[in-house]
């Protein structure tokens, strides 16, 4: 157990590592909720980390400005604003104007955050190892948050994927995301165009019918990246996305964490929820195991424990109208969580790890907002064009038809090669 002076110690140690730190806390606080209780020493350090990590000073600022955009840098915007407007887990915000007049959010990533990942990670190791469940299967969970903070540091990359992800929702009238400003961008620093709203966190003193239509929007989103895109943000942070009362959008301002999956992997896992859903004991079973959730070699009680955390993550797209406000669903799914920590004999899939990052961070925002909305419908429409591109792989022809009656009633057609 963490006394009070090793929790002061491990927190200041894991403040300073910024980066490594504050992902793998946005990792259990959100992906797995329900496997860090919120009373314990962890939970505890997790979310001291979250709220007391350091700002970069103004020392440090200029010399990662001058290196990413010239000693001429400050005479590229028409303002910049020293003072950050945010700081995040490998880089902070600040607001400019560019010449043009448009509202700038430019990200700058902290010093030594991209070469340090490998030694923060093993560090981080040593520190959380000892006070992580069994069955989290901590090595695995760190190794896919090295790869990810290995992506997200590359700010030119994210520079391509934010690109992507704005023609590929440039038509869905819900949805907005940032243009880039290339010219002002670099690997270490990031210039978008600077969208206006408010966090979720703020929704939630909303009207019901507002509550209802951003929930509504990000359950959507994350349905069109998982079965049409094959392309998702997987970062469920609320400040990634902003509610534009005004416009009545939702506006989305961080692609640092998109990854990409196959058909296959989108295929599989939209059948094992259609089991959840149908409430397919056997079905799931094949599925769970196909997929390498499972190895066949479970105790009854942990297949039992297995199926029914699926059955209940699967309630919201069985509902014609699901009520995320009365729900219960992480205490109930917590119920199992004993018998899974103990029983499990193998990690989720390596690409679940991300996916279900996004999609839990779904329901959890849809909980905040208390809201109400037609689940069922929204599954079952992207089920059916998942299922309608897989026939036509399958059959050997481009997946065409399916790509265009969607773009019509919900957004564009897929970009050619995402997801493949």
């Amino acid at each position: 157990v963490l006394s009070e002076r090793n929790s002061d110690r491990l927190t200041t140690a894991l403040c300073r590592m910024r980066g490594a730190a504050l992902k793998f806390g946005q990792l259990l606080s959100i992906q797995d909720e329900h496997v860090i209780p919120k009373d314990s020493p962890l939970r505890q350090v997790i979310d001291r980390v979250r709220e007391e990590a350091e700002q970069m000073p103004v020392e440090q600022l200029r010399p990662t400005l001058i290196a990413a955009l010239g000693r001429d840098w400050r005479s590229k915007f028409a303002e910049f604003d020293e003072e950050p407007m945010a700081a995040a887990s490998i880089g902070q915000v600040h607001r400019a104007l560019a010449h043009d007049g448009m509202e700038l959010a430019v990200k700058i990533q902290y010093p030594g955050v991209a070469d340090s990942i490998d030694s923060d990670i093993a560090t981080l190791g040593t520190f959380v190892g000892p006070f992580a469940p069994r069955g989290l299967f901590l090595s695995t969970a760190l190794e896919e948050l090295r790869i990810a903070m290995k992506m997200e540091t590359d700010y030119e990359t994210e520079a391509r994927l934010t690109d992507q992800m704005r023609a590929l929702l440039e038509r869905d009238p819900e949805l907005r995301v940032p243009r880039v400003r290339h010219e002002l961008s670099s690997t270490r620093v990031l210039a978008t165009e600077l969208l206006p709203g408010v966090p979720f966190d703020q929704v939630a003193g909303m009207s019901q019918e507002v509550r209802n239509k951003v929930a509504r929007a990000m359950m959507r989103l994350t349905l069109r990246e998982l079965f049409e895109f094959n392309l998702m943000q997987t970062d469920p942070n609320w400040s990634n996305f902003l509610y534009d009362e005004k416009e009545g959008t939702l506006n989305l301002i961080d692609f640092g964490a998109t990854m990409t999956y196959t058909h296959e992997e989108c295929y599989q896992y939209a059948r094992l929820v259609k089991a959840a859903v149908d409430k397919d004991r056997e079905t799931l079973i094949e599925v769970s195991q196909l997929m390498g959730f499972l190895t066949g070699k479970e105790s009854p009680e942990y297949l039992q424990a297995h199926v029914a955390a699926a059955f209940i993550t699967g309630e919201p797209f069985a509902a014609e109208e699901y009520d995320f406000g009365a729900c219960r669903m992480t205490e109930r799914n917590s119920e199992h969580l004993a018998t899974m920590l103990h029983g499990r004999l193998t990690p989720p899939p390596r690409f679940v790890y991300t996916l279900h990052r996004k999609l839990s961070g779904a329901f959890l925002s849809c909980m905040r907002l208390e809201a109400r909305i037609p689940c069922r419908d929204i599954f079952l429409e992207h089920l059916a064009l998942i299922e309608r591109k897989h026939a036509d792989l399958a059959a050997g022809a481009a997946p065409e038809a399916a790509r265009q009656d969607h773009a019509t009633s919900t957004g564009p057609q897929v970009v050619a090669g995402v997801g493949a």
